[in-house]
Protein backbone atom coordinates (compact mmCIF):
# COMPACT_ATOMS: atom_id res chain seq x y z
CA UNK A 1 0.00 0.00 0.00
CA UNK A 2 1.43 3.35 -1.00
CA UNK A 3 0.36 6.55 1.43
CA UNK A 4 -0.14 10.20 0.10
CA UNK A 5 -1.51 13.35 1.96
CA UNK A 6 -4.81 14.56 0.70
CA UNK A 7 -4.72 16.28 -3.44
CA UNK A 8 -6.49 17.06 -6.13
CA UNK A 9 -7.91 13.87 -8.07
CA UNK A 10 -5.76 14.82 -11.00
CA UNK A 11 -2.75 14.36 -8.92
CA UNK A 12 -3.70 11.39 -7.36
CA UNK A 13 -3.98 9.62 -10.72
CA UNK A 14 -0.94 11.32 -11.76
CA UNK A 15 1.12 9.46 -8.87
CA UNK A 16 -0.79 6.37 -9.40
CA UNK A 17 0.18 6.55 -13.33
CA UNK A 18 3.89 7.16 -11.78
CA UNK A 19 3.74 3.66 -9.73
CA UNK A 20 2.51 1.55 -12.46
CA UNK A 21 5.28 2.73 -14.38
CA UNK A 22 7.72 1.93 -11.88
CA UNK A 23 6.33 -1.36 -11.56
CA UNK A 24 6.24 -1.91 -15.28
CA UNK A 25 9.97 -1.52 -15.65
CA UNK A 26 10.67 -3.95 -12.85
CA UNK A 27 12.84 -6.17 -13.92
CA UNK A 28 12.10 -10.01 -12.75
CA UNK A 29 14.28 -12.61 -10.96
CA UNK A 30 12.89 -15.55 -12.38
CA UNK A 31 14.79 -17.80 -14.52
CA UNK A 32 11.26 -17.16 -17.41
CA UNK A 33 10.44 -13.98 -17.83
CA UNK A 34 6.86 -12.89 -16.49
CA UNK A 35 4.90 -9.90 -18.09
CA UNK A 36 2.93 -7.53 -15.82
CA UNK A 37 -0.02 -5.46 -16.09
CA UNK A 38 -0.58 -3.88 -12.99
CA UNK A 39 -3.69 -1.63 -12.55
CA UNK A 40 -3.91 1.02 -9.31
CA UNK A 41 -6.79 1.77 -7.16
CA UNK A 42 -7.13 4.74 -5.07
CA UNK A 43 -9.08 4.82 -1.62
CA UNK A 44 -9.41 8.05 -0.08
CA UNK A 45 -10.20 8.18 4.23
CA UNK A 46 -9.39 9.76 7.08
CA UNK A 47 -6.54 8.41 9.85
CA UNK A 48 -8.47 6.33 12.57
CA UNK A 49 -12.25 7.46 10.71
CA UNK A 50 -12.02 4.28 8.66
CA UNK A 51 -11.64 0.28 8.99
CA UNK A 52 -8.03 -1.41 7.75
CA UNK A 53 -10.59 -3.92 5.63
CA UNK A 54 -12.61 -1.09 4.59
CA UNK A 55 -10.07 1.07 3.23
CA UNK A 56 -8.73 -2.22 1.27
CA UNK A 57 -11.76 -3.20 0.17
CA UNK A 58 -12.69 0.38 -1.47
CA UNK A 59 -8.67 0.08 -2.96
CA UNK A 60 -10.02 -2.90 -4.35
CA UNK A 61 -12.98 -1.85 -5.68
CA UNK A 62 -11.52 1.05 -7.48
CA UNK A 63 -8.90 -1.18 -9.28
CA UNK A 64 -10.93 -3.64 -10.46
CA UNK A 65 -13.45 -0.65 -11.93
CA UNK A 66 -9.85 0.35 -13.38
CA UNK A 67 -9.33 -3.23 -14.90
CA UNK A 68 -12.75 -3.43 -16.39
CA UNK A 69 -12.19 -0.04 -17.96
CA UNK A 70 -9.23 -0.47 -19.61
CA UNK A 71 -7.24 1.90 -17.69
CA UNK A 72 -4.07 2.30 -15.82
CA UNK A 73 -5.63 3.60 -12.47
CA UNK A 74 -9.15 4.59 -10.90
CA UNK A 75 -10.29 5.90 -7.92
CA UNK A 76 -12.97 5.04 -5.57
CA UNK A 77 -16.47 5.34 -6.54
CA UNK A 78 -19.36 5.23 -3.68
CA UNK A 79 -22.16 4.24 -6.56
CA UNK A 80 -19.92 1.15 -7.68
CA UNK A 81 -18.88 0.47 -4.49
CA UNK A 82 -22.55 -0.12 -3.67
CA UNK A 83 -22.52 -2.39 -6.19
CA UNK A 84 -19.78 -4.21 -5.02
CA UNK A 85 -21.45 -4.55 -1.53
CA UNK A 86 -24.39 -6.16 -3.39
CA UNK A 87 -22.67 -8.33 -4.99
CA UNK A 88 -21.15 -9.37 -1.69
CA UNK A 89 -24.71 -9.89 0.09
CA UNK A 90 -26.14 -12.02 -2.45
CA UNK A 91 -22.84 -14.54 -2.61
CA UNK A 92 -22.53 -14.50 1.02
CA UNK A 93 -26.64 -15.18 1.28
CA UNK A 94 -27.08 -17.83 -1.50
CA UNK A 95 -26.45 -20.65 1.22
CA UNK A 96 -29.02 -19.87 3.45
CA UNK A 97 -31.70 -19.27 0.50
CA UNK A 98 -31.08 -22.86 -0.62
CA UNK A 99 -31.55 -23.98 2.95
CA UNK A 100 -34.92 -22.21 3.51
CA UNK A 101 -37.23 -23.20 0.41
CA UNK A 102 -38.50 -19.71 0.70
CA UNK A 103 -36.49 -17.67 -1.44
CA UNK A 104 -35.70 -19.09 -4.99
CA UNK A 105 -38.48 -20.31 -6.99
CA UNK A 106 -38.69 -21.84 -10.90
CA UNK A 107 -40.79 -20.40 -13.20
CA UNK A 108 -41.58 -22.49 -16.55
CA UNK A 109 -41.53 -21.28 -20.45
CA UNK A 110 -43.42 -22.90 -22.69
CA UNK A 111 -41.71 -24.25 -25.94
CA UNK A 112 -44.27 -24.92 -28.62
CA UNK A 113 -44.18 -27.13 -31.98
CA UNK A 114 -43.74 -24.51 -34.96
CA UNK A 115 -46.09 -27.42 -37.09
CA UNK A 116 -48.67 -27.71 -34.60
CA UNK A 117 -48.79 -25.02 -32.11
CA UNK A 118 -48.95 -28.05 -29.44
CA UNK A 119 -47.14 -27.57 -26.35
CA UNK A 120 -43.91 -29.85 -26.28
CA UNK A 121 -42.66 -29.21 -22.55
CA UNK A 122 -40.72 -25.79 -21.26
CA UNK A 123 -37.80 -24.33 -19.99
CA UNK A 124 -37.13 -24.16 -16.06
CA UNK A 125 -35.94 -21.11 -15.24
CA UNK A 126 -34.34 -19.83 -11.46
CA UNK A 127 -35.83 -16.71 -10.38
CA UNK A 128 -34.83 -15.52 -6.34
CA UNK A 129 -37.04 -13.33 -4.08
CA UNK A 130 -34.22 -11.95 -1.60
CA UNK A 131 -36.22 -11.11 1.98
CA UNK A 132 -34.45 -7.54 2.09
CA UNK A 133 -33.64 -6.54 -1.87
CA UNK A 134 -36.44 -7.93 -3.42
CA UNK A 135 -36.71 -9.80 -6.98
CA UNK A 136 -33.23 -10.82 -7.78
CA UNK A 137 -32.20 -11.12 -11.67
CA UNK A 138 -30.57 -15.07 -12.56
CA UNK A 139 -28.69 -12.66 -14.53
CA UNK A 140 -27.28 -10.96 -11.71
CA UNK A 141 -26.69 -13.55 -8.95
CA UNK A 142 -25.95 -16.73 -11.21
CA UNK A 143 -22.43 -15.34 -13.10
CA UNK A 144 -21.32 -14.63 -9.28
CA UNK A 145 -21.41 -18.36 -8.25
CA UNK A 146 -21.19 -20.20 -11.50
CA UNK A 147 -17.13 -21.06 -11.06
CA UNK A 148 -17.41 -21.27 -7.60
CA UNK A 149 -19.00 -24.36 -5.30
CA UNK A 150 -21.71 -23.02 -4.60
CA UNK A 151 -22.72 -23.82 -8.27
CA UNK A 152 -23.38 -27.75 -7.20
CA UNK A 153 -26.24 -27.09 -4.99
CA UNK A 154 -27.61 -24.25 -6.73
CA UNK A 155 -28.28 -26.60 -9.82
CA UNK A 156 -29.05 -29.80 -7.45
CA UNK A 157 -31.88 -27.09 -6.02
CA UNK A 158 -32.91 -26.20 -9.71
CA UNK A 159 -32.86 -30.23 -10.86
CA UNK A 160 -34.72 -31.60 -7.52
CA UNK A 161 -37.81 -28.86 -7.80
CA UNK A 162 -37.81 -28.86 -11.88
CA UNK A 163 -38.13 -33.28 -11.36
CA UNK A 164 -40.99 -32.62 -8.64
CA UNK A 165 -42.58 -30.22 -11.09
CA UNK A 166 -42.09 -32.31 -14.10
CA UNK A 167 -43.31 -35.47 -12.27
CA UNK A 168 -46.44 -33.93 -10.86
CA UNK A 169 -47.47 -32.85 -14.89
CA UNK A 170 -46.36 -36.19 -15.96
CA UNK A 171 -48.97 -38.17 -13.31
CA UNK A 172 -51.71 -35.52 -14.39
CA UNK A 173 -51.74 -36.96 -18.04
CA UNK A 174 -49.58 -33.90 -19.63
CA UNK A 175 -46.66 -35.46 -21.51
CA UNK A 176 -44.26 -32.42 -21.15
CA UNK A 177 -40.13 -32.13 -21.56
CA UNK A 178 -39.02 -30.06 -18.87
CA UNK A 179 -35.41 -28.67 -19.74
CA UNK A 180 -32.67 -27.43 -17.15
CA UNK A 181 -29.72 -25.11 -17.33
CA UNK A 182 -26.51 -27.18 -16.13
CA UNK A 183 -23.00 -25.96 -16.37
CA UNK A 184 -19.62 -26.64 -16.99
CA UNK A 185 -18.59 -27.32 -13.58
CA UNK A 186 -21.79 -29.46 -12.91
CA UNK A 187 -20.70 -31.89 -15.50
CA UNK A 188 -17.23 -32.49 -14.11
CA UNK A 189 -18.69 -33.75 -11.11
CA UNK A 190 -18.36 -37.28 -11.17
CA UNK A 191 -21.57 -38.52 -9.57
CA UNK A 192 -23.60 -36.03 -11.58
CA UNK A 193 -25.33 -38.61 -13.72
CA UNK A 194 -26.00 -40.73 -11.23
CA UNK A 195 -27.51 -38.16 -8.61
CA UNK A 196 -29.89 -37.10 -11.40
CA UNK A 197 -30.69 -40.44 -12.55
CA UNK A 198 -31.68 -41.42 -9.27
CA UNK A 199 -33.84 -38.28 -8.46
CA UNK A 200 -36.05 -39.18 -11.55
CA UNK A 201 -36.21 -42.86 -10.49
CA UNK A 202 -37.41 -41.84 -7.09
CA UNK A 203 -40.50 -39.92 -8.27
CA UNK A 204 -40.85 -42.64 -11.04
CA UNK A 205 -40.39 -39.82 -14.17
CA UNK A 206 -39.34 -41.30 -17.26
CA UNK A 207 -35.95 -40.07 -18.63
CA UNK A 208 -37.44 -38.72 -21.60
CA UNK A 209 -39.11 -36.06 -19.36
CA UNK A 210 -36.28 -34.25 -18.55
CA UNK A 211 -33.79 -31.93 -20.81
CA UNK A 212 -30.34 -30.53 -19.69
CA UNK A 213 -29.40 -27.57 -21.75
CA UNK A 214 -25.56 -26.65 -21.80
CA UNK A 215 -23.46 -24.16 -23.37
CA UNK A 216 -20.97 -24.62 -26.14
CA UNK A 217 -18.35 -23.73 -24.18
CA UNK A 218 -19.46 -26.62 -21.70
CA UNK A 219 -19.88 -28.82 -24.21
CA UNK A 220 -16.43 -28.81 -26.01
CA UNK A 221 -13.50 -29.90 -24.84
CA UNK A 222 -14.59 -31.57 -21.73
CA UNK A 223 -12.45 -33.79 -19.84
CA UNK A 224 -12.85 -37.34 -19.21
CA UNK A 225 -15.45 -37.12 -16.07
CA UNK A 226 -17.36 -34.47 -18.14
CA UNK A 227 -17.45 -36.71 -21.20
CA UNK A 228 -18.08 -39.60 -18.92
CA UNK A 229 -20.95 -37.92 -17.57
CA UNK A 230 -22.57 -36.69 -21.13
CA UNK A 231 -22.26 -40.24 -21.93
CA UNK A 232 -24.10 -41.86 -19.07
CA UNK A 233 -27.31 -38.90 -19.22
CA UNK A 234 -27.50 -39.88 -23.18
CA UNK A 235 -27.08 -43.81 -22.44
CA UNK A 236 -30.47 -43.33 -19.66
CA UNK A 237 -32.10 -41.84 -22.27
CA UNK A 238 -32.15 -38.06 -21.50
CA UNK A 239 -31.59 -35.59 -24.52
CA UNK A 240 -28.97 -32.86 -24.71
CA UNK A 241 -29.58 -28.94 -25.67
CA UNK A 242 -26.80 -26.91 -27.08
CA UNK A 243 -27.89 -23.90 -25.41
CA UNK A 244 -27.33 -20.50 -26.73
CA UNK A 245 -26.13 -21.58 -30.35
CA UNK A 246 -24.83 -18.82 -32.36
CA UNK A 247 -22.50 -17.50 -29.99
CA UNK A 248 -19.62 -19.61 -29.51
CA UNK A 249 -18.06 -22.19 -31.81
CA UNK A 250 -21.06 -23.40 -33.17
CA UNK A 251 -21.66 -24.46 -36.30
CA UNK A 252 -18.22 -24.88 -37.94
CA UNK A 253 -15.50 -27.72 -37.19
CA UNK A 254 -16.54 -28.24 -33.32
CA UNK A 255 -20.50 -28.58 -34.01
CA UNK A 256 -19.75 -32.40 -35.39
CA UNK A 257 -18.21 -33.60 -32.50
CA UNK A 258 -21.47 -31.95 -29.74
CA UNK A 259 -22.77 -35.12 -28.32
CA UNK A 260 -26.38 -33.19 -28.26
CA UNK A 261 -29.95 -33.74 -29.74
CA UNK A 262 -31.31 -30.26 -29.92
CA UNK A 263 -29.86 -26.67 -30.76
CA UNK A 264 -31.48 -23.83 -29.21
CA UNK A 265 -30.46 -20.61 -31.42
CA UNK A 266 -29.35 -17.30 -29.25
CA UNK A 267 -32.31 -14.79 -28.83
CA UNK A 268 -29.69 -11.94 -30.23
CA UNK A 269 -30.38 -13.72 -33.90
CA UNK A 270 -34.35 -13.96 -33.67
CA UNK A 271 -35.32 -10.30 -32.35
CA UNK A 272 -34.96 -8.78 -35.89
CA UNK A 273 -36.20 -11.57 -37.69
CA UNK A 274 -38.19 -10.67 -40.44
CA UNK A 275 -36.92 -7.40 -40.51
CA UNK A 276 -33.27 -7.71 -41.32
CA UNK A 277 -32.27 -9.46 -43.97
CA UNK A 278 -28.69 -10.65 -43.03
CA UNK A 279 -30.36 -12.07 -39.46
CA UNK A 280 -32.23 -14.32 -41.99
CA UNK A 281 -29.90 -15.32 -44.01
CA UNK A 282 -28.14 -16.46 -40.37
CA UNK A 283 -30.76 -18.03 -39.02
CA UNK A 284 -31.44 -19.55 -42.62
CA UNK A 285 -28.28 -21.11 -42.41
CA UNK A 286 -28.06 -22.48 -38.74
CA UNK A 287 -31.86 -24.16 -38.88
CA UNK A 288 -30.45 -25.76 -42.45
CA UNK A 289 -26.81 -26.77 -40.60
CA UNK A 290 -28.32 -27.97 -37.40
CA UNK A 291 -30.87 -30.28 -39.70
CA UNK A 292 -28.56 -31.39 -42.32
CA UNK A 293 -26.31 -32.52 -39.01
CA UNK A 294 -29.52 -34.25 -37.21
CA UNK A 295 -30.20 -31.79 -34.61
CA UNK A 296 -33.53 -30.64 -34.01
CA UNK A 297 -33.91 -26.75 -33.99
CA UNK A 298 -35.42 -24.48 -30.87
CA UNK A 299 -35.57 -20.91 -31.69
CA UNK A 300 -35.52 -18.66 -28.29
CA UNK A 301 -36.29 -15.80 -27.62
CA UNK A 302 -39.80 -15.12 -29.98
CA UNK A 303 -40.78 -11.69 -29.54
CA UNK A 304 -43.06 -10.96 -32.41
CA UNK A 305 -45.41 -12.38 -34.87
CA UNK A 306 -43.36 -11.55 -37.73
CA UNK A 307 -40.38 -13.44 -36.13
CA UNK A 308 -42.87 -16.36 -35.30
CA UNK A 309 -44.23 -16.83 -39.06
CA UNK A 310 -40.63 -16.51 -40.50
CA UNK A 311 -39.52 -19.23 -38.27
CA UNK A 312 -42.28 -21.21 -39.55
CA UNK A 313 -41.30 -20.65 -42.89
CA UNK A 314 -37.69 -21.52 -42.44
CA UNK A 315 -38.86 -24.87 -41.06
CA UNK A 316 -37.68 -23.97 -37.24
CA UNK A 317 -39.08 -27.02 -35.22
CA UNK A 318 -39.83 -25.59 -32.02
CA UNK A 319 -40.24 -21.61 -30.05
CA UNK A 320 -40.22 -19.88 -27.12
CA UNK A 321 -40.54 -16.36 -26.04
CA UNK A 322 -42.64 -13.81 -24.69
CA UNK A 323 -44.60 -13.63 -27.84
CA UNK A 324 -45.71 -17.30 -26.44
CA UNK A 325 -45.75 -16.91 -23.35
CA UNK A 326 -43.73 -15.36 -21.11
CA UNK A 327 -41.97 -17.90 -17.70
CA UNK A 328 -44.50 -18.84 -15.73
CA UNK A 329 -45.50 -20.10 -11.83
CA UNK A 330 -46.54 -23.55 -12.32
CA UNK A 331 -50.47 -22.80 -11.50
CA UNK A 332 -50.40 -20.35 -14.02
CA UNK A 333 -48.83 -22.41 -16.55
CA UNK A 334 -51.17 -24.87 -16.23
CA UNK A 335 -53.96 -22.46 -16.69
CA UNK A 336 -52.31 -21.23 -20.09
CA UNK A 337 -51.98 -24.72 -21.46
CA UNK A 338 -56.18 -25.42 -20.93
CA UNK A 339 -56.68 -22.30 -22.77
CA UNK A 340 -54.73 -23.10 -24.97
Amino acid sequence: MHLVNQTSDSELLAEALRLRQALLTLETTRAVPVLVYPTIGIAPFCLGEVATADILRSAYAACLDARQAGEGAGLYSSSLDASYQRRFILFGDIGRALENDQEFYLVFQPRISLASGECLGAEALLRWHHPTLGEVSPGEFIPLIENTPMAEPLTQWVLRHAIRQAAVWYRQGEALQVSVNVSATNLEEEDFARRLLEEMSNWALPTTAIEIELTESALIGQGQVAADQLKALIAAGLRIAIDDFGTGYSSLSYLHEIPAHTVKIDRRFITDLGEDKRTETLVNSMISMAHDLGYRVVAEGVESDAAYQRLVQLGCDEAQGYFIARPLLPEVFEEWLQER
